[in-house]
């Protein structure tokens, strides 16, 4: 894993909707982990939040920045869709299992 993989991510995932599809159609991590492998984008987390910045520090442009964050709040989601809900699911309140 490389932080040039999560650039490259970066790079592709924000004009690339096939891909960004996929990945929304991925309903497993190890799904999800697949497909960026399949594409030789593998990285860990902490190599995405390095990337982001990098990428951030770079736009010159307020909007290039907005796209930015929209694409790494996206990121964010789908990666959360992944985790298990705080309380392991005990509770009925929020429906996780």
């Amino acid at each position: 894993m490389s932080t040039k993989n999560a650039l490259d991510f970066i790079d592709r995932g924000l004009r690339d909707s096939e891909l960004r599809g996929r990945l929304n159609r991925a309903t497993t991590l190890s799904e999800r982990d697949d497909v960026l492998a399949g594409e030789a984008l593998a990285f860990s987390p902490p190599e995405f939040e390095e990337a982001f910045y990098q990428r951030l520090t770079q736009c010159q442009e307020a909007e290039q920045a907005d796209q930015l964050k929209e694409f790494k709040a996206w990121w964010d989601l789908l990666s959360q869709s992944f985790q298990p809900a705080p309380c392991g699911g005990q509770c009925a309140g929020c429906g996780a299992s």
